[in-house]
């Protein structure tokens, strides 16, 4: 059984310097509480390498992003899983170039124990609007602008 949701942010930044921003994961610790740390596993943005680390928020757990799929400055795809959830995930993030900057496109599936899957949607959930919403501020402030708006789908 799998569990699935959509959501969207923008940025008023290029799409190519929001790839910038997003391909150097030491940003993803600086742009909201979500992650404690992130490092490669393997050579990055190389299909097969992975992101570990732990996550903060929601909660405190250890996670793997496995690259599946990297078209730069356009898709990132991977799956995710943490053997503290119960749940994985498969997870597609679009960068979709705008006249008036980019639009980020998260979609994500949750596969797990049926007891799991209630819960791991609204983990995610919780994760992907707080770490986005804070990486499109990020992306902003790079271009001296502010406030993003989320939207969920």
């Amino acid at each position: 059984m799998a569990h699935s949701f959509s959501y969207s942010v923008r940025t008023t930044l290029d799409r190519n310097r929001v790839w910038e921003l997003l391909q150097d994961i030491r940003n993803w610790i600086k742009v909201s509480d979500v992650y404690d740390d992130a490092e490669w596993s393997g050579r990055p943005w190389e299909i097969g390498s992975c992101i570990t680390g732990r996550l903060k928020y929601p909660l405190q757990i250890s996670f793997r992003y496995v690259l599946e799929r990297c078209e730069p400055p356009s898709l990132i795809s991977y799956l995710a899983h943490s053997l503290e959830a119960g749940f994985a995930t498969h997870r597609t993030v679009e960068l979709e170039e705008t006249a008036d900057g980019t639009l980020i496109k998260i979609t994500s599936y949750v596969v797990g124990d049926s007891a799991a899957l209630g819960e791991g949607l609204v983990f995610l959930k919780a994760l992907t609007e707080k770490w986005f919403e804070g990486f499109a501020r990020f992306c902003d402030s790079q271009a001296g602008n502010s406030v993003p708006k989320g939207r969920p789908s």
